[in-house]
């Protein structure tokens, strides 16, 4: 009989965990409204420094796709993107920015997200509540605040077969922004 009545409260108290558990789950997957999406923009900055030698002109890039107005909270889709935005939860601007001899320009790109966690490169978006935006980046668990900025960096030395060989500092800088929650009627196309 104590066997028994031990099991059950076994059982008893897993049940409520699993209650526990299932509802706090429901509360983040609910956190953003039909009616909104979450923004966020993840801005990769390569800097390049040339340590010896002479560098061949960098590449360059180009082609904003989108500008945001972070007072107004107002999104400006300049090139027409190939999503309704009725099952978008998340809008990721993924942002490059050339400078020195890795190259010169911007490019931006919006990407659109019904549901996550969801993966792009080294960076997964965990998921979006009341507390911020929950990040692993290279495997690091990150939680950023609605309006604040995270940023991390990496470097690397490269050396240029040519005919005088060049040697590159790379500094590629990492920032991750979380805007918050827009409103869906504040994006224009």
């Amino acid at each position: 009989m104590l066997k028994q009545f031990r099991n059950f409260l076994i059982i008893l108290t897993a049940l409520f965990l699993l209650n526990c558990s299932a509802s706090k789950l429901k509360e983040d997957t609910n956190f953003i409204k039909a009616n909104q999406v979450a923004f966020i923009e993840f801005i990769q900055t390569q800097e390049g420094k040339v340590l010896k030698g002479k560098t061949p002109e960098g590449r360059r890039i180009d082609g904003p796709t989108y500008h945001f107005d972070r007072d107004a909270k107002k999104l400006e889709l300049i090139r027409k993107e190939n999503f309704l935005l009725d099952t978008v939860k998340v809008i990721l601007g993924n942002v490059r920015i050339l400078k020195g001899a890795a190259g010169s320009g911007l490019s931006m790109r919006i990407g659109a997200i019904g549901k996550l966690p969801y993966s792009m490169y080294n960076l997964t978006i965990k998921g979006i509540s009341d507390k911020g935006l929950s990040i692993d980046f290279e495997g690091k668990s990150v939680l950023i605040k609605e309006g604040e900025k995270w940023e991390t960096s990496t470097s690397k030395i490269d050396t240029l077969k040519m005919e005088n060989p060049a040697v590159i500092n790379y500094t590629t800088t990492y920032s991750i922004k979380y805007h918050g929650l827009i409103d869906k009627k504040s994006i224009t196309k």
